[in-house]
């Protein structure tokens, strides 16, 4: 099996130059890729994938893409910042990348198309995936072991179309609620999904909806309360449900995308939020004594992946992952629906130090 790695955002560093006449043994930038972790592939657990040292370079370009700063790429790759900055620099220039859609901050160009395709053609045949999501499911896909999935951030539908259509991602998971309003009829839409700009959108599963309150607060917020949603404009969907509610939406700053940067601020902010089950697992760390509280009236995420119709045509990894994608997500829904006990209680805040 050809030599690969688990998609981690960060910046790393690398040689000046892409020749080929580097040396592998010596190459300290391919000796760090060498280094990274195995992740397992979808369908043969006994078996590590690694990419093909001749496309690792594509795997920069992807990484940059996924995690949006060079930190975030060399931080996956456990090499330096500026050896990322140079390696990516030298890439744009030899590709002749130039940025074209708007969800692509290293542009893109044929050549680089036509290498992404190749790499994804390789991971697949191989039996192993690359799934984007959000940090709400991130951790239970994780530990899950479904494929190999990026580290979570919030995207608009737009931006995760352009990184599957790129062939940066072979599937991402979408939420109904911000898919719906470009979609309204997808709540009516069967199992066989619908084709959508190229992609096919297929269900997954749902989660229940709730607030994870702080543990001075005894209830929902009252009208036009304050309620600390993702970034905007990333998770539209879910702005407009807080709004519908007629509570006041307070965008978490564009840096908030992993579990303790979301529970700092939070505690800097002592404001409710919405979050799944799963999501306030994740933040339970981070803030002790905060509570779930299920949301008013009963509501639910349903959440629909995202892949490109000919890929999913032509690769039976993704088809073969698509049941037990769904059982993961279902099952992690039903052990959770009435809430977590964040603060070791259950929908309703600790008392006595919780």
């Amino acid at each position: 099996m050809l030599p690969c790695r688990v998609f981690w955002v960060g910046q790393h560093g690398a040689t000046a130059s892409l020749s080929h006449e580097e040396s592998p043994a010596t190459d300290p930038w391919a000796e760090a890729w060498n280094r990274q972790a195995h992740h397992q592939p979808l369908t043969r657990p006994s078996t590590s994938y690694r990419t093909p040292s001749v496309l690792q370079p594509i795997e920069l370009l992807d990484l940059l893409e996924l995690g949006g700063t060079t930190a975030a790429a060399a931080a996956a790759l456990g090499i330096s910042q500026p050896s990322v900055s140079r390696r990516s620099r030298q890439l744009v220039l030899e590709l002749g990348l130039a940025a074209q859609a708007p969800g692509l901050r290293f542009g893109q160009s044929r050549c680089l198309e036509l290498l992404r395709r190749a790499c994804q053609a390789h991971r697949l045949e191989a039996g192993a995936w690359r799934l984007g999501t959000t940090p709400w499911l991130e951790a239970v896909l994780q530990e899950h072991r479904i494929g190999s999935v990026v580290p979570g951030r919030f995207r608009k539908p737009s931006a995760w179309l352009d990184l599957v259509a790129c062939h940066a991602l072979d599937g991402a998971l979408l939420s109904e609620l911000d898919l719906q309003l470009l979609l309204p009829e997808l709540p009516s839409v069967g199992s066989e999904g619908v084709v959508w700009q190229g992609c096919r959108l297929l269900p997954i599963a749902r989660a229940p909806l709730g607030l994870l309150l702080p543990p001075a607060c005894t209830e929902p917020p009252a009208r036009w309360g304050p309620v600390a949603v993702p970034p905007q404009p990333m998770a539209p969907g879910l702005a407009a449900l807080v709004r519908q509610q007629q509570w006041q939406c307070l965008p978490a700053p564009q840096t908030c995308h992993d579990p303790p940067a979301w529970g700092l601020w939070l505690q800097q902010q002592n404001l409710p939020t919405v979050a799944t089950p799963a999501w306030a697992q994740r933040l339970r760390p981070y803030l002790t004594h905060w509570y779930w509280h299920p949301w008013p009236g009963t509501r639910h995420e349903q959440q629909w992946l995202l892949v490109l119709e000919t890929i999913w045509q032509e690769h039976s990894a993704l088809q073969m992952g698509l049941s037990e994608l769904k059982a993961a997500l279902a099952g992690d829904a039903d052990s959770e629906s009435s809430g977590p006990a964040i603060g070791g209680q259950r929908s309703k805040p600790p008392r006595n130090g919780g």
